[in-house]
């Protein structure tokens, strides 16, 4: 006599039969509707894939998940299934993943808890509220999403993935290697350690063919004869550190990591000098001729350094932001050998350059354009309050950060992204400045999070 578990579980699978025509519609539709709102110039994704799962691994799955315990009627179990409709959206790079992620938001209706409805076609619902990267049995972690599709009153629940090349092919690896192979348990710990290896060498080569694809993109944009504006700041970038490394060696007797500050200093005088100037050639001798006087000139690491006024300014972004830098400027070495090399390089009174610095930084984190539209449903003196109060809570959060990896450029580029990510779902879940007003306790803790996790990230 077969037992009872069996019984239900082919009764599961011939229900499933009998909706094969009605799940390969749904799948037609979904895979229909994400490959549209891939479809933007520009965009990192490479392909979208989807599946209906098949009967074998629908078996093992009612199995090894014990169904047979929790359900009496096999459309229950079948309802209660979030992955009967599998969708991966492929990207090309690890970091293409949260991008992808953030820009579900804008085709999504996002209120209340749950399911979130598409706003392109309101029969595709996410669950945008799960926390996103969710951590995997493995340990890793995995954008992935549950959703379902409602047609004719019936309810097909589907799974949204989001994956790269290196991780989309991680997991074909893993599903060979570990859930194909019944022996893999007798060397578990050992074949971990060794997929976990695999795993990191994978994200190494993730990042090296991102290096390749970006330098082959600037090679195709830069074909031009002679030196362009992008490989001046790189070679700028390199003389400023070579000249902080020499100058410290013979100011303090040791040399610091630099590199990154070069950059941002690289990009600072591009944006202050370079950006708006038919003068661009000229102003690049100008600089090389300065760093080459700089080269012979004593540069003291040891002394204070002093403004010719404190510093001030009406926008609580570069007044929280400059008052820190102020006081970082004596009391953190690496702040002071950064603001050493600006007042060196830049020709101005400090107050002037720091002034000038400060305003940069702004300009690279919050686009004024953008900003200056944000909360435009609101009165106008609410919609400035607004703003006011989400630009002190950015800049406190990056003091809170207590680093100076917040003016890193990549590290400003994920601040960036994370702020207008903020601002544009908060700006459509909160239709009134009341509400908005007594959400800003709670908000002000969620974007200073959201921030520092930028910076507790390796």
């Amino acid at each position: 006599m077969e037992l009872e578990m069996f019984s239900f579980i082919e009764s599961v699978i011939e229900e499933y039969d009998m909706h094969q025509a009605t799940y390969a519609y749904a799948e037609n539709t979904i895979r229909s509707y994400f490959e549209s709102i891939c479809a933007v110039p520009g965009t990192s994704v490479v392909s979208v894939h989807t599946r209906i799962k098949t009967r074998e691994s629908l078996r093992e799955k009612l199995l090894r998940n014990k169904f047979y315990l929790h359900f009496d009627h096999p459309r229950d179990a079948l309802m209660y299934l979030s992955d009967l409709v599998g969708v991966t959206i492929e990207c090309q790079f690890i970091r293409n993943e949260a991008e992808i992620y953030n820009s579900l938001f804008h085709h999504f209706k996002i209120d209340g808890s749950g399911f979130s409805k598409s706003l392109e076609d309101p029969n595709i619902l996410l669950n945008m509220h799960m926390p996103q990267p969710q951590t995997q049995r493995n340990g890793f972690t995995i954008y992935r999403i549950d959703g379902y599709y409602m047609f004719n009153s019936e309810r097909i629940n589907f799974e949204l993935q989001i994956k790269s090349l290196v991780h989309r092919f991680w997991s074909e690896i893993e599903h060979e290697v570990v859930y194909k192979n019944p022996d893999f348990v007798v060397y578990d710990k050992f074949m971990k350690n060794m997929l976990g290896a695999v795993r990191d060498n994978l994200d190494v080569v993730d990042r090296q063919l991102e290096i390749m694809y970006n330098e082959i993109s600037n090679e195709s944009r830069h074909a031009a004869i002679g030196m362009n504006q992008e490989s001046f700041k790189i070679m700028l970038a390199s003389s400023i550190n070579e000249l902080v490394n020499k100058k410290m060696k013979e100011s303090v007797g040791f040399r610091t990591d630099f590199k990154k500050c070069s950059s941002i200093l690289s990009q600072y005088i591009y944006i202050r000098d370079f950006l708006n100037t038919e003068r661009g050639r000229e102003r690049m001798l100008d600089y090389l001729e300065h760093l080459n006087y700089l080269s012979d000139t004593d540069i003291d690491f040891s002394s204070e350094l002093k403004l010719e006024h404190p510093y001030e300014s009406d926008d609580p972004f570069c007044r929280v932001l400059g008052d820190h830098m102020q006081l970082m400027m004596n009391q953190d070495f690496e702040w002071h050998v950064f603001f050493v090399m600006l007042f060196a390089i830049q020709p101005g009174s400090n107050i002037e350059d720091f002034s000038d610095f400060v305003g940069v930084i702004r300009k690279l984190i919050i686009r004024n354009g953008w900003y200056l539209e944000r909360f435009m449903h609101y009165d106008e003196d609410q919609a400035d309050q607004a703003r006011y109060f989400f630009l002190g809570v950015l800049a406190g959060a990056l003091v809170r950060a207590g680093t100076i990896e917040i003016i890193y450029e990549e590290k400003m580029l994920d601040v960036m992204n994370a702020f207008k990510f903020f601002i544009e779902r908060i700006e459509h879940a909160y239709p009134d400045y009341d509400s908005l007003f007594k959400a800003e306790p709670a908000l002000e803790v969620q974007l200073v999070h959201e921030v520092l996790r930028i910076f507790s990230r390796n």
